[in-house]
């Protein structure tokens, strides 16, 4: 188990809990009292580390969760995603998360990181673009090698993985280049 609090611009968020056996991201949501699977957080820790995902222990993990102000939805702004992980089946207890047998924080490895963007992939709609890596402005050279070698099968974990990918790259907002990919069949 590890536990992280995640942050957004300097502001935490979230409570987020690994469950490393099956490498998915649950977050407490204090409105449904329970670890719900946060699939976005998910893609964000497996993939995208735009957020700031900073370890906590147990301790500090029930503090925040008896507090119970962080992750608490507005039902009126935030109804999608609070009907989302309402509906969301795959879910802990408070019980079942602190009671699991703590292990230090940790970086997942590569070929977790692999495996669980292989997952995410498999899981979404054939078409649905997911960004694989993020790269800065100047590496533009780097970027178009990515994808291409995604779309080649050179990249181990995907050309094991039996799916048809394509992939391309992408300017984001703030001036970086995603690479991105997506399930073809």
């Amino acid at each position: 188990m590890s536990l992280y609090t995640v942050s957004y611009l300097g502001q935490d968020q979230w409570l987020a809990y690994e469950d490393t056996q099956a490498a998915r991201i649950y977050a407490y949501v204090p409105n449904l009292g329970r670890f719900v699977l946060h699939r976005q957080l998910g893609e964000d820790f497996y993939w995208d580390n735009e957020l700031d995902w900073t370890p906590v222990d147990a301790a500090t993990g029930h503090g925040i969760v008896d507090a119970g102000q962080l992750g608490r939805l507005d039902g009126r702004r935030h109804r999608a995603l609070l009907d989302e992980l309402t509906a969301e089946t795959d879910c802990h207890t408070i019980d079942e998360v602190f009671g699991a047998q703590p292990a230090p924080a940790r970086t997942p490895t590569p070929q977790e990181f692999a495996a669980a963007k292989v997952h995410v992939l498999a899981s979404a709609e054939p078409g649905k673009w997911l960004t694989y890596k993020v790269y800065a402005s100047d590496s533009r050279r780097l970027a178009s090698v990515a994808a291409r070698d995604l779309r080649t099968g050179k990249i181990a974990a995907f050309s094991k993985s039996g799916l048809y990918i394509d992939s391309r790259v992408t300017p984001t907002a703030d001036g970086r280049l995603a690479v991105e990919i997506a399930r073809t069949a």
